[in-house]
């Protein structure tokens, strides 16, 4: 009796042991698939003190797709106990070109970080992050999912119910708002069913343009980017030549810092020049041309 009961005790400690090594080899692989956060740096640190810190892959841990990586498994928990608090905006995607471009996601980098609020905000270049620093409250609730109002209760419930700071889960880089822990909970437990059906009821893009439509136009020369938050629909990444025309609309150039590099690095210059292209996209005043020809005017 009493080798039985040793035998069974055995089987079930070696039973825990391979579920316990299962679930840590999970928990690696998952992060061996999750890509690395702020380059790696602490993002605890840079929230409370607003310091550049390295982590370490030894105390790491995986929240909405990326791996955080801290110097102590102390500043770990920190951030485990609440993750929204310390995850840099958008995932760290640029939020100006989130602003400006219908939802592009843009990487920011490391080197060119904001601070607003209490959060982190990540930029491609110091000319973009220039342009949130002056107006930091333009930008700063792009990532805030419907309006602050809970998406579980309009998807449930039909129901237009506003949430709480307090309770805000992160998907995808987008800040979810609840009103209480347990709607927010039910959110978390299958995000996608509700971002899912909220998104098929949404148009996909307010930035629409005829494709054959051509024009030609004549303007100034300006930075898209630096001078009006804007960038090249092919070529996010660059900050852009952009013209000002008389009748107050911002014509965005693509390509033109290949086609044209020595007119792109005179553009914050004013120069007169014309432009004839095929416009391929237009919101409110600024339209993007795929540009078929580009003169200096005398």
């Amino acid at each position: 009796m009493k080798l039985t009961r040793f035998v069974k005790t055995a089987a079930l400690l070696a039973s825990l042991a391979l579920f316990s090594q299962g679930l840590e080899a999970k928990e690696n692989q998952k992060s061996k698939e999750a890509p690395v956060a702020l380059n790696g740096h602490c993002a605890v640190c840079l929230v409370k003190g607003q310091k550049v810190v390295k982590g370490t892959a030894e105390h790491s841990v995986v929240y909405d797709g990326q791996t955080y990586l801290f110097p102590s498994e102390e500043i770990k928990d920190v951030f485990t106990a609440n993750p929204a608090k310390y995850a840099p905006a958008l995932n760290g995607d640029c939020s100006v070109c989130f602003a400006h471009h219908d939802g592009v996601r843009n990487p920011g980098k490391i080197d060119h970080v904001s601070f607003y609020q209490g959060r982190v905000f990540l930029f491609p270049n110091p000319q973009i992050k220039s342009i949130f620093d002056r107006s930091p409250q333009k930008y700063a609730d792009v990532d805030l999912a419907c309006d602050g109002k809970c998406i579980v209760c309009k998807v449930d419930g039909g129901k237009d119910v506003p949430g709480k700071p307090e309770f805000t889960a992160i998907y995808k880089g987008m800040r979810y708002q609840f009103p209480s822990a347990a709607v927010m909970q039910k959110f978390q437990s299958n995000p996608a069913k509700y971002v899912g059906k909220k998104a098929g009821a949404q148009s996909t893009s307010s930035t629409t343009a005829p494709a054959s439509q051509l024009v030609s136009i004549k303007g100034t020369t300006g930075c898209a980017a630096c001078e009006y938050g804007v960038h090249p629909k092919k070529d996010p990444n660059t900050l852009g030549l952009a013209v000002k025309s008389d009748d107050g609309k911002i014509y965005v150039i693509e390509g033109a810092h290949d086609s044209h590099p020595d007119l792109y690095k005179q553009r914050f210059e004013s120069l007169k020049i014309s432009v004839k292209g095929k416009q391929i996209a237009q919101k409110g005043k600024f339209v993007w041309l795929e540009p078929q020809s580009i003169e200096k005017v005398q």
